[in-house]
Order: C-alpha cells, then structure tokens, then sequence
C-alpha cells in the first residue's frame, strides 16, 4: 500500500526538522567561546556569568565597545571588572573606577553594544602557609616566593598570584590624616580584593586578598619596623586546566577551575 504525504505533512516535517537544526545550531554555539560574547541588551547574563567568574577569585577583564554615556563619545578599550551587580558591571579603567550597563544606559559611565569577558587563567590551585615573620613587606614577598619555586619546576604557566591573611605591623602611631592617606594609597592598589585596615597604637593590622607584586610597594607607604602574619593562603591562577596539571598538585591541593 502506497503512504500519501499532503501538502500539511510536508510543511510539519520541514517545520520539525528546521527547528531540530536550530536546537542544535543553539547547543554548538553555546558550547563554544560565545558564552564570554555578550550584546549590549544582554547586561543582566554578561553581570551574572562575571559575578560567577569573580566568587571563584579568577581576576576578570573584559573587552567593552560602546560609547561613553556622558559625551556620546566611543569607547572601544579592556577593563578590570572587580564587580558585577544587576545588569550593570564596575571597573577600573585608567585608575579611576567606572560603571558599564546596556546600550540604552543613561546612568552608568559607559553604554555598551558589545562586551567580551576575558577571565585570567583557567585553574586556580591554593594552598596554606605557616605564620611568616619579617622586618619589611619585602622579607614577607620573598618568603613566600620561595614556598611558590616548587610548583614553578613543575612547568605550569603561573599567570598571576595572590595571598589572603591577616598582617600585623609594629610601625608608629599614625595620625588621622596619615591613617586616611594610607586607606587611599592601599584601596588604590587593591581594586579587586577588599582589603580592611585598622589602625592601633604603636601600628596597625591588614587584613584580606593581596596581589603578591603588591606587598613591597607597601614598604614605602607603612615602613614597618616588624611583621607577623597569620596563616596565610597562597592561590596560583595558571593558564592549564584541570586535566593539564600534574596529579601530584590535584592530589595535594585545593583547585578551583574557570568552568
């Protein structure tokens, strides 16, 4: 017996067919580094997914094209995301802080057509260290570079590294203008961790996430004349991914991956 198809069912099966090629289209594109591309009418994806990205303590910079909201004028340039919040992300861009939002946005600093996420590294491996003692943030630095030499022999590409950890200084007394001077000189620095001072008699304490390039300048702005830390966590962002590092290192540490 002969199957009949009419007009009706043909038009059903290009329908299904057509839209089981879009499903698939969909998964592939999806699957691929389209998921850091972002349209200006997308803010509130492109704020969730950075805000994923930062919690994991990846640093986050992103490709912005749009115009600057204040005088119409382009702007095509990276920044340093160091928050994401709604549909609007904050950053650092030429040392000043500035906020991004869609391409209709009229209160941030700038209105964006297209964003491209560019997270830092792939895997984050840390691990602890013992209080470290030492009469300068430089004697600090060093002592914890020697505990990272290890893991440079194991021929990972170290993109970038931060502590976190309570510091204790034995200085002066700082007045509080000079206290105010030091806030403004380490927030500048640290535009991405949230670093908290408090200022005692004889010295202070720090405390929080610090970029390890970051402790000598600290030198300069506090002069110490003894530090002691508290235990401290190391955290190594590294370009391999999870199944590219040594086993030792999954074996032995804690590693966060971007995805």
């Amino acid at each position: 017996m002969r199957l009949k198809i009419g007009i009706l069912e043909i038009l059903v099966i290009l329908s299904i067919l057509i839209t089981s090629g879009a499903l698939v289209y969909k998964f592939l594109s999806s699957s691929s580094d389209s998921t850091y591309h972002f349209d200006g009418d997308q803010m509130y994806k492109c704020a969730w997914i950075s805000e994923k990205i930062l919690s994991k303590g990846f640093p986050l910079y992103a490709d912005i094209y749009g115009k600057w909201t204040s005088t119409g004028e382009e702007f095509n340039d990276t920044v340093l995301i160091v928050r994401a919040c709604g549909g609007t992300l904050y950053g650092i861009y030429n040392n000043r802080s500035i906020s991004i939002g869609g391409r209709m946005a009229y209160k941030e600093d700038i209105a964006a057509e297209k964003i491209v996420l560019k997270p830092l590294g792939n895997t984050i491996i840390s691990y602890k260290m013992d209080p470290v003692e030492g009469y300068s943030f430089k004697d600090v630095k060093d002592k914890i570079e020697n505990s990272i030499d290890s893991y440079k022999d194991l021929n990972i590409t170290i993109l970038e590294t931060y502590v976190s950890g309570i510091f204790a200084v034995d200085s002066k007394t700082y007045t509080p203008t000079e206290q105010q001077y030091i806030r403004n000189k380490i927030e500048d620095m640290n535009n991405m961790y949230d670093v908290k001072l408090y200022f005692l008699d004889n010295g202070l304490t720090i405390g929080g996430k610090y970029i390890i390039d970051n402790l000598e300048i600290y030198d300069s702005i506090i002069d110490p004349k003894k530090i002691l830390t508290s235990k401290i966590t190391v955290y190594l962002v590294v370009n391999e991914t999870l199944n590219e590092l040594p086993r030792n290192i999954t074996l032995d540490n804690q590693v966060i991956t971007l995805k």
